[in-house]
């Protein structure tokens, strides 16, 4: 095999090859990001959710959800009952 037909050869290994590390890194980015519960998967355009196949027990599979993002509330200091004390009716 002469030199330019080994050049060649290798040129045609290497896209196969950048292929198969892109899809290995792309899915170990993804594994981390869930595993971090990143918002921001929601709205990559890379990614799309098809099924959810996880979830706790009792959990429904709802088919073309639509998921939002929603911001986590802050603490409530106010008491349940409305801040009075319990009174027992005579």
């Amino acid at each position: 095999m002469s030199l330019v037909e080994m050049a060649f050869a290798s040129l045609g290994l290497i896209f196969p090859a950048w292929l198969i590390w892109r899809a290995i890194s792309t899915s170990r980015s993804l594994e981390r990001r869930i595993a971090n519960g990143d918002e921001s998967l929601l709205d990559d355009d890379r990614f799309s959710i098809d099924r959810v196949t996880l979830g706790p027990a009792g959990t429904q599979l709802i088919e073309n959800v639509q998921f939002v993002a929603v911001a986590p509330q802050p603490h409530s200091t106010i008491p349940l009952n409305g801040g009075e004390g319990h009174h027992e009716s005579p």
